[in-house]
């Protein structure tokens, strides 16, 4: 039928490259368990790792896995149907069910090297997945805290370490640490899906809103200010230089997690007060806050970034996804958004104007840029479950 004349030719289209994965699987599939924290209603938007581990969780369901969540235990916290729809399982069904394994994957949580040997013998590979900055860390932790121990590193039994590609510098620390081969240190593909967002807020809630009048508009800055690798202070600083070459701009700057600002004797009684923003009652210091209880209260707002080694942050796509202007220096996405280098000052503060200004007339090409950057990530994107798969 397909020679016959008007006929629709689809050849071309039928051959892509892609790998899909087909709906008739086996029922018995092969199982990824997940060592994790607890995730629930409260931490989802807490820490970007336990996003990573319902990401994943994900990624592998759709690349024809079964996932499960080993945790420890269940906070009392509020778990709503979207988390409800993820299976956990127990370190007693691990060893009391002949489950097949293909892998076993730390990330939040760690069990001891017993476990790790007995899950090995049954065939499991042992995966250590660390998705922090963990030898700026770990060097932080020795020189401020004395009597803090976690489970951060637990030694032995790990056949492979991964990574993610911001953190690739470390991947040899980390097997070294972990007396794990420094060949069996893997950097592995960065992933997101915007499931979050769209599960827990409605888009009413989520659309950035433009300002009636830039001149207005307020600026948020809501790095976590706990350590160096991201903080809120060259953003101030941004901002205040910004505001002495462009007065006509009267809006107000939101620190995020400005509570951690207070707690620093520095900031709190020699940053902040030398700043013309601050003497102008221009700089409003808050509590945590969820990123949704931030899109209610800042709808229109614009957001600044600032990271050292942690060039990749859900947070950057979160914004990108719900159409906010955004300045980030993230040297791997430098083609996305409003980007900046930290070494070209002048260029930096150009770089704000542009994006309080004239974001509303360049948002047709911010959302390519959010488009194209959240595929190039993407659970679903076949290219990176090829990779994923090689590497498991």
């Amino acid at each position: 039928m397909s020679d016959l004349p008007g006929s629709s030719d689809l050849s071309s289209y039928k051959k892509s490259d892609a790998i899909i994965t087909p709906l008739d699987l086996p029922l018995e599939r092969k199982v990824i368990v997940f060592a994790t924290n607890d995730v629930n209603d409260e931490t989802i938007f807490r820490n970007g790792l336990t996003q990573n581990i319902v990401i994943l969780y994900d990624m592998f369901e759709a690349m024809g896995y079964k996932s499960y969540l080993l945790q420890y235990g269940s906070s009392n916290a509020e778990k709503k149907n979207f988390l409800l729809n993820y299976d956990l399982i127990t370190t007693s069904d691990l060893i009391r069910k002949q489950i097949p394994i293909k892998a076993f994957i730390e990330i939040g949580m760690s069990v001891d090297s017993v476990m790790r040997s007995y899950l090995r013998s049954v065939g499991a590979k042992i995966i250590k997945l660390y998705l922090g900055n963990i030898l700026n860390i770990d060097v932080e932790t020795i020189q401020s805290f004395t009597s803090v121990f976690f489970h951060h590193h637990l030694v032995g039994e790990i056949d492979e370490i991964w990574t993610s590609p911001h953190y690739k510098q470390h991947v040899d620390y980390a097997a070294l640490i972990n007396r794990t081969q420094l060949n069996k240190g893997r950097v592995v593909p960065y992933v997101w899906d915007p499931c979050f967002l769209e599960y827990y807020g409605s888009r009413d809630i989520l659309e950035w809103k433009a300002p009636s009048d830039w001149t207005k508009q307020d600026i948020v800055i809501m790095d976590a200010n706990i350590s160096f690798q991201k903080s809120y202070f060259y953003s101030l600083l941004l901002v205040e230089a910004f505001s002495k070459k462009n007065p006509e701009w009267q809006g107000r700057v939101q620190i995020i997690n400005g509570d951690r600002v207070k707690l620093d004797m520095n900031s709190n009684n020699f940053v902040l007060p030398s700043l013309t923003l601050f003497k102008n009652n221009r700089i409003v210091l808050h509590g945590r806050k969820s990123l949704l209880t931030i899109f209610k209260d800042h709808p229109s707002s614009c957001f600044i970034t600032h990271q050292w080694n942690n060039d990749f942050n859900y947070m950057t796509l979160e914004l990108l996804y719900c159409n906010y202007p955004l300045l980030h220096n993230s040297e791997g996405w430098d083609k996305f958004g409003y980007h900046y280098d930290i070494n070209k000052w002048s260029d930096a503060i150009e770089t704000l104007y542009r994006a309080l200004r004239f974001h509303k007339n360049n948002l047709n090409i911010y959302k390519s840029h959010a488009a194209n950057l959240i595929w190039k990530h993407s659970i679903h994107n076949p290219d990176l479950q090829a990779e994923w798969k090689t590497l498991i």
